[in-house]
Formats: C-alpha cells, structure tokens, sequence
C-alpha cells in the first residue's frame, strides 16, 4: 500500500489500519472474503517528502504575482500546465476564476496571467477540495519534486522498495503514491512476482505529470493495471487511456467511483468502494 501525499506527522501503524480495515469493508460490500494468508506493507514516506519539500522552498502562484516569475522556471512551467488543464477539465468557469482574482493586478484572462493561476488555485481549494488539509498548490509542489528531482525520487522509492520481498504482490498506491508505485514497480518489474498494479485517484493521466515520466508503459503486462477515480477528483481528472496514458496492454480504468470524502479524493472514498474491492479480491485469487 502506498499512500499520497499531506500524511506527514502521522503514524504509520495508524494508517496502515485504516486502509486495511477500510478495504475490508469493501470486501464486505462486494460480498468478498479476506483472505487470511497475506502480509500487509505499508511504506512510510511522508515525512521524508516533507522534509525534502521544505527544503525546496517552491514558489507558490502568489510568490510570482508578488515578485514576478523567474525564481524556478521549471516549477512555475508546471503549475502553469497543471493548474491550466485542471481548469479546462474541472468545469471552472471564467466568472469563478475572476471572482477570485487578487485586487490591483492584471486582468486578462489565461495561465500566462500569474494572478489568473493564482485564482484558478483558489477556485479549487474553495469549490473541490473541502478540506484545509489538502491544498491543490502543496499537492503540485510534491508531484513536482518527486517527479523532476532525482534525490527526492531515489530517496522515496528507497523506503518503497525496501518493503518489496519475493513474495506474489499486489500494489495499491493512491494519488502520489500512485505516481510512486508506477515508478518502482517499472524499476522492479523483472524481480517481482506482481500480480496486479491498482491506482486510485492518481494524477498520472495529468500531460504536465506524464510528461515528466518519459514514455508510458504498462509495467504490469498480462496480470493488469486496474485504475479507478471518481470524474469529480479534481486530481484524477483524466483516465489513463489511450488518450491521457497510452499504455500496452491497456489499463483498464473506472470512472465510477463515487467518493463520498469530502474533497472526493480521500483513500477510504476508494478502498470502500465495491468495484475496487471485487478487483482486488480477484488479484488475491
């Protein structure tokens, strides 16, 4: 099981529990039994990551609109085109974006307008996330480290791989940790003995994320990528298919989930989630 991002502080036994005992409740809605015979990992990285990210000191959209763009380059490139596709895909329209533009600044409307990217963050944080411990600026700046730096990458995918045993394995990475297990299990893939790859909520099908990845890949083969996503996650806005994550052989991907967390991206909204349980139930058979 890999978690995402903004666990911080927390203790691992203490989430570790709540996905198993979540995902046994959705073993419960399938009509599943839990299988008795199976070891539970649960790689903790988070402090790790925000350590590495405290670190960076990234600029946030209302950096550049205080001091103007040129303090990284790269990162702001990328919350141009992150935060642009999430508006286009997320259903925000013009009048909510100008209604959280910041007094006293330029007006025209596009990402190449820092005020427009600022208020876009805003829309997002104040309409779909419901939640002051998810911030749409904080999850692109961890995506961003973890997917340009190659310390913070080495670094997170150590704790990851060190959990990894000889053993048939089926890995559940959420959200950033989906990027992460994609990441380790294709670096790994000639030594495991995978039995399915299942993604939930992941930003993968994000073009300013993949394109950070080099060329997709299925590194599950014949035993499968299952990816499933509720169409309101504002992280998991596009399905990894042909079109956003064209990989072979084909990921099978559910756009029915019906997360009922807050912000429609927590991990218990997926693992009680039926479908997801039946998939996961049938990689243990």
């Amino acid at each position: 099981m890999v978690h995402g991002r903004s666990q911080g502080g927390q203790l691992a036994d203490d989430l570790q529990s709540t996905w198993t005992k979540t995902l046994q409740e959705g073993f419960g809605a399938a009509s599943k039994s839990w299988p008795t015979a199976i070891d539970v990992d649960f790689p903790y990285y988070a402090d790790t990551l925000d350590r590495l990210a405290a670190q960076a000191n990234l600029p946030t959209p209302a950096d550049v609109v205080a001091k103007g763009t040129g303090q990284n380059l790269a990162f702001e490139q990328f919350m141009q085109s992150a935060l642009g596709e999430m508006e286009e895909k997320g259903n925000i329209s013009e009048a909510e974006v100008r209604a959280q533009m910041p007094a006293g600044i330029p007006q025209q409307k596009g990402v190449q307008n820092w005020g427009w990217v600022q208020a876009i963050a805003r829309v997002i944080d104040n309409r779909l996330t419901g939640t002051s411990t998810f911030t749409i600026e904080k999850f692109l700046r961890d995506v961003f480290l973890y997917v340009t730096n190659r310390e913070v990458a080495r670094q997170i995918n150590e704790i990851v791989e060190a959990k990894l045993t000889g053993e048939p394995t089926i890995v559940i990475g959420h959200s950033l940790g989906s990027v992460v297990a994609y990441n380790v299990v294709k670096k790994n893939q000639a030594t495991m003995k995978l039995r399915k790859i299942i993604t939930l909520g992941s930003p993968l099908g994000l073009r300013a994320i993949s394109s950070k990845l080099g060329i997709a890949e299925n590194p599950a083969g014949q035993d499968g990528w299952y990816n499933a996503y509720d169409e309101r996650d504002i992280v998991a806005l596009n399905p990894l298919d042909e079109t956003y994550f064209p990989a072979d052989p084909a990921i099978v991907n559910n756009d029915k989930v019906r997360n009922k967390t807050d912000n429609r991206h927590g991990i218990i909204g997926y693992l009680n989630d039926k479908d997801v349980a039946t998939h996961i139930a049938a990689a243990f058979a």
